[in-house]
Parts: C-alpha cells; sequence; structure tokens
C-alpha cells in the first residue's frame, strides 16, 4: 500500500540503535514463535476515525506543510509520551486542538481487506517471499543472527521493542521485537526512516505486523509504505 500524506494522521497519533549479537538467540526464539511459515492470509488493518477529526487533522497538515522548519522544531520540542503543546500556528484555535486530541481516542484499526503473505526460512532468519501479494513485504529478510531486517528502505537496526500499553487504543495492546533505521539529515531534511515489528496481540492471540517506512527531500515526504496487519490463522 503506496501513499503519499495520506498516513500522516497514523504518525500524529499513534507507535538501543545498534544490537548484539547475543540477543540473536532470544530474538530468533520469539520471531519463531510469532512466524507461521508457508503462505499466511492476512487482514489489513487501516485507520477509521470520524469525520470531524478528518477535518481538524486536515487543518494541522496544512499547517505543518505551510512552515515545516517549525513544524520540526515543535515537535522536537514536545515532551515525550505527551501530546504536542498547543501553539496558534497550529492552525486551530486551543478549543480545537483540546477536541482534536479528545477525538483522538476514538480512533481505530479496522479490517479492509485480505491479503496473503508467504514466509520463508533462511540459513539466519526469515524471507517473506516473492508469491507475498503486499509489494512493501516482499522479499524483507529478518536476520535473527545479525539482529537486523533488510528491506528495500535498507538496512533497520535493532531497536527497542513494542511493550503492550493501554495507550495503544486504536490497535488494542500487543508486543515484540522491533527493528528501525533513521537516517534522515538534521540539515537537508533528506533521507529515509522505517520501522518493522512482529508481535503479538493481547486480546486475540493472533499475531501482527507493523512496516511504516518513509522518503523525505528537503522535508517534504516523497514515498510512504504503511500497513499493520493481523494474521488470520
Amino acid at each position: 500500500m503506496r501513499r503519499v500524506g495520506s498516513q500522516w494522521v497514523m504518525s500524529m497519533i499513534v507507535l538501543a540503535i545498534a544490537a548484539r549479537v547475543s540477543n540473536a538467540q532470544s530474538v530468533g526464539a520469539r520471531a519463531r514463535a510469532l512466524l507461521p511459515t508457508g503462505p499466511v492470509r492476512v487482514e489489513v488493518l487501516e485507520l477509521w476515525s470520524p469525520p470531524r477529526l478528518n477535518e481538524l487533522s486536515l487543518r494541522l497538515q496544512r499547517a505543518a506543510q505551510a512552515n515545516p522548519a517549525w513544524w520540526q522544531e515543535h515537535v522536537r520540542r514536545a515532551p515525550p509520551g505527551r501530546p504536542l503543546p498547543y501553539d496558534r500556528k497550529l492552525g486551530l484555535t486551543e478549543g480545537e486542538y483540546q477536541e482534536f486530541l479528545r477525538l483522538s481516542d476514538s480512533v481505530q484499526m479496522r479490517p479492509t481487506r485480505t491479503e496473503t503473505v508467504v514466509i520463508e526460512r533462511t540459513t539466519v532468519g526469515w524471507r517473506f517471499g516473492v508469491a507475498t501479494t503486499l509489494d512493501a513485504l516482499r522479499g524483507l529478510e529478518i536476520d535473527t543472527v545479525r539482529n537486523e531486517v533488510h528491506c528495500a528502505f535498507g538496512n533497520l537496526l535493532a531497536a527497542q521493542p513494542i511493550r503492550a500499553s493501554p495507550a495503544q487504543r486504536a490497535t488494542g495492546p500487543w508486543s515484540g521485537p522491533r527493528w528501525e533505521l533513521e537516517a534522515v539529515d538534521s540539515v537537508t531534511r533528506t533521507g529515509t526512516r522505517a520501522a518493522f515489528a512482529v508481535g503479538r496481540h493481547e486480546v486475540t492471540g493472533h499475531t501482527v505486523i507493523y512496516f511504516n517506512a518513509q522518503r523525505v527531500a528537503s522535508g517534504q515526504l516523497t514515498t510512504q509504505e504503511s500497513l499493520f496487519l493481523r494474521v488470520t490463522r
């Protein structure tokens, strides 16, 4: 699923750079329990949100695009794990911004279609095979020896695992290993960032697969792939 700009709301609302080889066995054991091999049917989940939230989000997006340097600095200065502080440059009144934050709790991930992924064992881990119907995942490899993920966007290194939390309102609590790439030049605001994770949904017990990657040029999003999948078998 390729979208430019349409997944901006997800990054607004919602989701150790190097890994030691000694962690590879534990990562491999966790991944083995989560990834069935062979053809697997998956549900593609996408964000659903109320129309009013979409309206407010669009205005926020336009404000951020109109002043990207300010936007990046405002995000950088925000306290970790807390909503962005209100500023008139957000393009909303303070009351509208509070409404936006309240409505953000109503966002849900809902299944929109079913696809097939083919998970193959390799000598060092797993790979999504050529018969995978999702372009973004086809050829992606999980290397549990190096504790890396290799994909078309580059090499993702081990990061802090996803931990189940009540804050995961849209998806429901889930946890599992995660890998990330952060290669955006702070001066030119050009580069690539990507994240991949596989985990277990606490309520349903289903395996979930997450992939999100962007390329930016001069602060503008040029390419984005975003997937949240639920394995149905």
